[in-house]
């Protein structure tokens, strides 16, 4: 089966034909917000078009293909999936020092902590109001000088009196 050059996987979602958005979902190829999305590759397009073809054939082919088939589709045109680039996150990248004092956005306000260590599934412990708080790297910052004065720099340093 050949396809025509000009073939397009559907994406309508307004007519309920959205294999094109679900064939990106399983290839790792979705557009940020507000970008336009990237193009199927030829190979992905070439395995929905003989899906299609088959199963108009055998009068399978509703509005949409289901989720099942579209699967095939991404297996059967033999792309590797993109896995999607970890974000960097500016706190983690200046290796902050054990009990040194953060910002965490935590219920919806900026609270000082402490930190702790980083976890094996890349959370943030920190020391909050006396109890360990596992918290997203993104909710995790470094203080502006003169903010938090009441709380200590570091809680791993000796206090003269």
């Amino acid at each position: 089966m050949k396809m025509p050059d000009d073939y397009q996987v559907p994406d309508e979602p307004d007519a309920g034909r959205m294999d094109a958005a679900y064939l990106r979902s399983c290839l790792g190829l979705r557009a940020k917000p507000g970008e336009e999305p990237p193009p199927l590759p030829p190979a992905v397009r070439q395995a929905h078009y003989k899906m299609a073809r088959c199963l108009s054939v055998l009068g399978e082919l509703g509005r949409s293909m289901t989720p099942t088939q579209i699967a095939t589709v991404a297996v059967l045109s033999d792309v590797e999936p993109q896995e999607p680039e970890p974000p960097e996150y500016s706190f983690l990248s200046e290796s902050p020092e054990d009990g040194q004092k953060v910002v965490i956005h935590w219920r919806m306000k900026d609270r000082p902590a402490h930190f702790l260590s980083i976890t094996p599934e890349g959370r943030v412990l920190v020391l909050h109001n006396g109890s360990e708080v596992k918290i997203r790297p993104d909710l995790v910052r470094h203080p502006e000088p003169g903010e938090f004065p009441d709380c200590a720099d570091n809680i791993n340093q000796t206090v003269e009196v």
